[in-house]
């Protein structure tokens, strides 16, 4: 083996390689018309990725005349003509899930496609041709009826194109594939409701400074391209040994339509912030009032843990929250994340910073639900950083000028 060979080998990781005699691809057959590959690189970059020069061997040899590229990543594009102008662009970040209005278009591409000649073949990729490309192709085979659920096409997908059977392993990415199996099982039309966040909650505390946190949270709508940062929470400072959960108390109202992007961050005092997990959910998808959801699971509300006075043990006075009519707290959404549904949380196995039964519990109200003094009041945030690009959110920002609640 050469030493080009053995740094693609490496480069690769998990993932099952395209070899024989004339090629060695990082590239798999995840059907007969269906492939996942690693980014078509040039120059330096292409030592150690699949080189654009191989993949077009490849496909001409292989497929000349009827294969179509899909780029999933948003952040480098090439030239169409490198694949006979049959390029297709359906981006979006890394390690995040697609908007899920980007996933039904892309299917329908993919079907239409494949649909036109017998021989025609779907060729997708991201940068590593994994994650991204693995939610793509697993919406895909869920839209074809190639599989009945998400499950089915997770586990198939991650069998085909890697060899420890780690495929899309990021909850949310995960969770959309999910998302869009309900639709196609369902025949519902996507049509996302607005929902006014009233609380999120932490359960047990994280234990991140000597057995506690302080945290804060930022909530993201994904909007078109860009992402529009809509809360910033004030900071709670839970205390070890009376804190079995931490609760944050909305006092205005944040309407949250579509993709939503949460990020959970511990910042102690004199000391950078570091994000201890986030996720992605869509409105459309929270449960009635009489349901909650915990990935593709169930978790009833009565196992949404909350203080009712809004504290985490100590009976400390609650925080001033948002109001809502006379029935509004029977009509309340609540969403149930556990430790496996959050991103960058569920990698600790070893339950080293999230206990083993850990969840995020967030309860949603109506908007015609809210008492009129609800839709407004003070952000305890607005002096600290107001509306903006997810790129204000670096671990250089200066947090420690935020408020503190102390339960």
């Amino acid at each position: 083996m050469t030493m080009t060979a053995r740094i693609k080998q490496v480069v690769s990781k998990n993932k099952k390689r395209y070899q024989d005699e004339d090629f060695d691809l990082d590239l798999s057959y995840i059907s007969d018309n269906i492939i996942a590959m690693g980014f078509p690189a040039e120059k330096l970059e292409g030592v150690f990725r699949n080189h654009m020069d191989d993949v077009q061997k490849f496909l001409e040899k292989k497929h000349k005349g009827h294969y179509k590229i899909y780029n999933l990543c948003s952040e480098r594009q090439y030239d169409a003509k490198k694949f006979e102008n049959r390029v297709a662009h359906y981006p979006f970040k890394d390690h995040n899930p697609p908007k899920i209005d980007l996933i039904k278009p892309f299917c329908e591409d993919v079907a239409e496609w494949l649909s036109k000649h017998p021989a025609n073949v779907a060729v997708i990729h991201c940068k590593a041709g994994k994650g991204r490309t693995g939610v793509m192709v697993c919406s895909y085979l869920v839209h074809s009826r190639m599989f009945a659920t998400a499950g089915e096409a997770l586990s198939y997908y991650s069998e085909r194109r890697t060899k420890d059977l780690k495929g899309v392993t990021i909850p949310s990415q995960r969770r959309y594939v999910e998302y869009y199996a309900k639709l196609v099982s369902t025949c519902a039309e996507y049509n996302p409701e607005t929902l006014v966040l009233h609380s999120l909650s932490l359960e047990p505390v994280p234990t991140f400074n000597g057995g506690t946190c302080s945290p804060f949270f930022l909530v993201w709508r994904s909007d078109a391209s860009t992402m529009e940062k809509l809360y910033v929470s004030p900071m709670l400072e839970g205390r070890k040994g009376n804190s079995t959960s931490l609760c944050f108390h909305l006092t205005r109202a944040v309407a949250l339509k579509g993709d939503i992007k949460v990020e959970v961050y511990n910042k102690p005092k004199m000391m950078k912030k570091e994000k201890m997990f986030q996720f992605w959910f869509n409105t459309f998808f929270v449960p009635p009032s009489c349901n909650s959801a915990s990935g593709g699971s169930s978790v009833g509300r009565g196992d949404a843990h909350s203080h009712p006075n809004g504290v985490a043990g100590g009976g400390a006075a609650a925080p001033a929250e948002l109001r809502v009519h006379n029935g509004g707290e029977e009509d309340m959404r609540t969403l149930v994340l556990c430790k496996d549904d959050l991103d960058k949380a569920y990698k600790d196995k070893t339950h080293s910073k999230f206990s083993k039964d850990f969840k995020v519990s967030l309860k949603f109200v109506s908007p015609s639900h809210l008492c009129p003094s609800g839709a407004g009041g003070d952000d305890p945030s607005s002096d600290i950083d107001g509306p903006g690009s997810e790129s204000d959110t670096t671990d250089d920002d200066d947090w420690d000028t935020q408020e503190a609640t102390h339960i």
